[in-house]
Order: C-alpha cells, then sequence, then structure tokens
C-alpha cells in the first residue's frame, strides 16, 4: 500500500489500498473497474433489496420502452445507503474532483430482454460550460447482476475525456470496449468520457445501480432539497445529509449557507420573519 492511499474525508481518516493506482487509471483513460467491490452476500441481499423495494415502481416505462429507471432512491430506500456512504467510494471521488463534492444522482437501472443500445454520450454534457474544463462530474455504476457483452454491459472510450475538441461521434465512427463486469464489481467514470449502455440480446435483464456525483457548487442534476421528504433527511446520518447537498463550501459565506450558518443548523429554525440573533443565542447555548 502507498502512502497516497490514505487521505481523509469528510473529516473522516480513510485508508483505501490501491486509491492511487485507481486515480491514475480514471486520470489517464477516463474509467476505472474495481472488481469484488461489495462480497457476493452484500450484492445478493441489495439485488433483492431493489427487486422487493423499487423495482415494482417501474419508472419511466413508457410503451415501447425496455429499461425499468427509478431515480431518487434516497427517498423509495434505505438499501443504499451505506453504499453511498462508503469511505472508499468518497475518496475515489474526492480525489478525482477535489474536496467539494455532493450527491447528483442516485438511481435504479434494470435492462429488460431486447432493450437497444444506448447512443454514447458525456453525463458532464448537462451543464453549459464550455471545454476544456477540470472535472465536475463522476459517475460510478455498480454491478448488481453480471455485464455481459450480451446483456448490454456498458460501452466506454478509453481516453474519450482527453478529446475536449471533439463532439460525440457513434459507431462505427469510433471503437468502443464493452465492459464484462461480475456482480459486486463497481466502474467509475470522469463525466466527460463517452460511454453508452448496450443493448440486451439475452432473456435475462441486467440490474445495476448508478451513483453520480458532481461539484458541490453545481447545481445537481436531481434537485435533492426537493426529492428527499424532509423527515427523511432527519432520518440519515449527518454523512449522507452532507452528501446530499446540506452542507457549505468554502466558509460561512460560501455556497451553500443558510444566513451565514451552516445549513443543518438551520434545518429545523427557518421561518417567515424569524429573527437570526434568536438563532444565533440558541446555537451558543447548545455549544456551552
Amino acid at each position: 500500500m502507498k502512502e497516497t492511499d490514505k487521505t481523509t474525508v469528510l473529516g473522516e481518516e480513510v485508508v483505501f489500498p490501491g486509491l492511487t493506482d485507481f486515480l491514475s487509471q480514471m486520470d489517464k483513460q477516463g474509467y476505472v473497474v474495481i472488481p469484488d467491490w461489495l462480497s457476493q452476500q452484500q450484492v445478493e441481499k441489495l439485488g433483492e433489496d431493489l427487486r422487493r423495494e423499487v423495482n415494482p415502481i417501474r419508472e419511466l416505462m413508457r410503451p415501447g420502452l425496455k429499461t425499468v429507471r427509478a431515480h431518487n432512491l434516497l427517498a423509495k430506500t434505505r438499501c443504499v445507503d451505506d453504499i453511498v456512504m462508503d469511505s472508499r467510494l468518497l475518496a475515489l471521488i474526492q480525489g478525482h474532483l477535489g474536496e467539494h463534492f455532493q450527491i447528483s444522482v442516485v438511481a435504479m437501472f434494470d435492462l429488460l430482454p431486447g432493450a437497444e443500445a444506448q447512443g454514447l454520450h458525456q453525463d458532464d454534457g448537462l451543464w453549459p460550460i464550455p471545454r476544456p474544463h477540470p472535472p465536475f462530474v463522476v459517475n460510478c455504476v455498480l454491478a448488481v447482476d453480471e455485464f455481459t457483452k450480451e446483456n448490454g454491459g456498458t460501452m466506454v472510450v478509453p481516453k474519450s475525456h482527453l478529446w475536449h475538441d471533439e463532439p460525440v461521434r457513434q459507431p462505427p465512427d469510433v471503437e468502443t470496449v464493452q465492459l464484462e463486469m461480475k456482480p459486486g464489481t463497481m466502474v467509475a467514470w470522469s463525466g466527460a468520457l463517452w460511454h453508452g449502455g448496450g443493448a440486451n440480446n439475452t432473456q435475462d435483464s441486467r440490474l445495476a445501480i448508478d451513483i453520480n456525483f458532481n461539484l458541490s457548487y453545481l447545481r445537481q442534476q436531481e434537485n435533492q432539497f426537493v426529492a428527499i421528504p424532509r423527515e427523511e433527511i432527519y432520518r440519515m446520518p449527518k454523512k449522507l445529509q452532507r452528501l446530499v447537498g446540506y452542507h457549505w463550501g468554502f466558509g460561512p459565506v460560501g455556497p451553500g449557507m443558510v444566513d451565514l450558518q451552516d445549513p443543518l443548523f438551520m434545518m429545523d429554525k427557518v421561518r417567515f420573519g424569524y429573527d437570526i440573533n434568536e438563532v444565533k443565542s440558541l446555537k451558543n447555548q447548545e455549544v456551552a
């Protein structure tokens, strides 16, 4: 293990063997595949929980579509909390984006038999920021079922995250690598990487979860403050509350503050016409 495999994330010391090499792979080729991210027991339980608690919702299943897409998982199940808060994952994200990051999307994708291939695209293309620019999105896909070429394993174009001046092209104009991953494997890629889901030509579905992060001073793709009911926010560990956006960056005057105060402290204290001096007095009493 290298000394650089040790870091601090959200105030917690993290030791993640291989971190330095994983980050190097992301920098050079735009993505990294990490086997055995979850144990067999963990991934089997995750699949059971998702199929029981989330899959029946079957969102965005218009006639003819062959993919079950369930967004906003943190409002629908607690079975992904530990995965989202995994210190190894956060160390990987911080190593690529820097210390100011947040959750942008947590979703489930179940690719059904007959699903067609997705067009190549860039996840950071949703924000109108001219290229080249520093990385501001990292997307992570965790295989719940095995990814194969036959069932639509994700296609990536290595090093395409460095092609700043080129518009995305589609196969066969560009050569792709199709990822094959055992259950429990995770792939993470930089937001500028050209990628897309493959076609499912089997008789079985292919289940995965997607955890997307972006810089905390950008707007999240999915509005976490509306998406997650306030009562569920209160049930979350403080670490997860921070990750979904209840934090401030660059100090009290930075993005995310509420009346120059920590948003977690202010969550249940703001009302129309409130007196911030009374709030500060309460805060001082709590500290004392």
